[in-house]
């Protein structure tokens, strides 16, 4: 089983809840709507980070995505963050819910 990092910080007065898996499959619908349901427990204005070293699984993007309070990044995505040296509250104040 992959190592999961479970954490929360605040940007831009919201509070985020973080969930990153490190090693694992791609994630799916499953695992999206399940963190979403805990984003969502929270209050009003919570949103969440998923991050996932191996990425999404196509289905699980497709199923769980639009106006949702999660922003979803890949490994590939920091590599780009860092590569263009974009800071992260600008990545992500940017409309980038899953799908």
């Amino acid at each position: 089983m992959g190592e999961q990092i479970d954490s929360s910080f605040e940007l831009s007065g919201e509070t985020y809840l973080l969930e990153a898996k490190r090693i694992g499959p791609p994630i799916g619908a499953t695992e999206l709507r399940a963190f979403n349901g805990k984003v969502e427990d929270k209050a009003f204005w919570s949103r969440g980070l998923f991050v996932s070293h191996s990425g999404f699984a196509e289905e699980g993007l497709a199923a769980f995505g639009g106006r949702k309070r999660v922003v979803c990044m890949d490994g590939l995505d920091i590599c780009d963050m860092l590569d263009r040296a974009l800071p992260f509250s600008d990545v992500m104040t940017k409309d980038s819910a899953c799908g």
